[in-house]
């Protein structure tokens, strides 16, 4: 059998519950009560939904909270450059704290490849 989705169990469920309320009768009359499991599986149903509307809530917030944190850092990024251009500009391209700060990306770069050390190693 096929891996079904989330979505089609849902609609699955929720089909079959239609077919069983609007045949109810006919059930009822062949004996079988089928009300108290409609009953559950309309509540079943209907936690799904609640669920699934929690999670895509879940999902576009953190979208948008990845876009602020993606913006924010973007700011930040940019006006910390400004200000090393500025430094720079100010001492010299060959003032030691010039070379430093323009080094600062090169050495940031490598760390993820070796671990970023404490100041006591």
């Amino acid at each position: 059998m096929a891996r079904l989705t989330e979505t089609t169990k849902r609609e699955f469920s929720k089909r079959l519950l239609d077919i069983l309320n609007s045949n109810a009768a006919a059930l009822q009359d062949a004996g079988v009560d089928i009300k108290p499991k409609s009953d559950e599986l309309s509540g079943l149903i209907d936690d799904a939904f609640s669920a699934e509307e929690k999670q895509l809530k879940a999902q576009t917030e953190a979208r948008r909270a990845t876009e602020t944190s993606q913006m924010a850092t973007s700011e930040a990024y940019q006006k910390a450059s400004d200000i090393v251009e500025l430094i720079i500009g100010a001492l010299g391209k060959k003032d030691a704290l010039s070379r430093r700060l323009r080094n600062l990306r090169n050495e940031i770069g490598r760390e993820p490849s070796r671990g970023i050390r404490g100041s006591g190693e």
